[in-house]
């Protein structure tokens, strides 16, 4: 920021390279974010939550994502999921991400689905798009550390996301068909043993 500040004016050339390098500065800065978040051991902060009001918080915060995606988020909440114990911040993150690939996989002006169940001693929370899909060769690989098919992607996004869920003691599964579409489901226990 400061080189770009201190750029003579009057020289393009030098502008625009000093505007790269710091554009650069902050992608790489972005990367040893994540890099830290998925290497770091993550700590759970139990507590009983009302996870609709959880899936809320991520769906406002992809709504106000820069640039915005032009996608439509649906919610399904069903009554019968009542509050249980788990860490609503951590869950908030594995919803917001997963929201996140689905709106970068969705065409604009396209539909997102967020879906709750009660599944025996579980709770089920599905992310359905009828985006892009994934590739059958990549679906056994989509949760690695640093596997991505994107361009400007990192590939740790996934790799998070079940790492969290495991913590959990949860499940996750993907169904996907090229072209049509994807749907993530996490399966969160409402039970934990003592």
């Amino acid at each position: 920021e400061m080189l770009v500040k201190n750029v003579p004016s009057g020289s393009e050339l030098t502008a625009e390279l000093a505007g790269f390098i710091s554009t650069e500065v902050d992608r790489i800065n972005s990367l040893v974010t994540r890099f830290l978040e998925f290497a770091r051991p993550l700590e759970l902060r139990l507590r009983h939550a009302e996870l609709s009001e959880v899936i809320d918080r991520a769906v406002t915060q992809l709504e106000r994502s820069t640039p915005p995606y032009d996608v439509t988020v649906y919610k399904n909440y069903s009554p019968d999921v009542r509050p249980f114990l788990f860490d609503p911040e951590l869950i908030e993150r594995v919803i917001y991400n997963l929201l996140l690939n689905a709106a970068q996989a969705t065409p604009p002006g396209g539909v997102i689905t967020v879906k709750t169940r009660s599944v025996d001693d579980n709770v089920e929370i599905s992310v359905i798009d009828r985006g892009s899909g994934i590739a059958p060769e990549h679906r056994e690989s989509i949760f690695n550390p640093f596997f991505t098919t994107k361009g400007e992607g990192v590939g740790l996004g996934l790799a998070i996301v079940s790492k969290i869920v495991d913590l959990h003691g949860g499940k996750m599964a993907v169904e996907s068909e090229s072209g049509k579409g994807s749907v993530f489901h996490v399966y969160l226990p409402t039970e934990r043993g003592q």
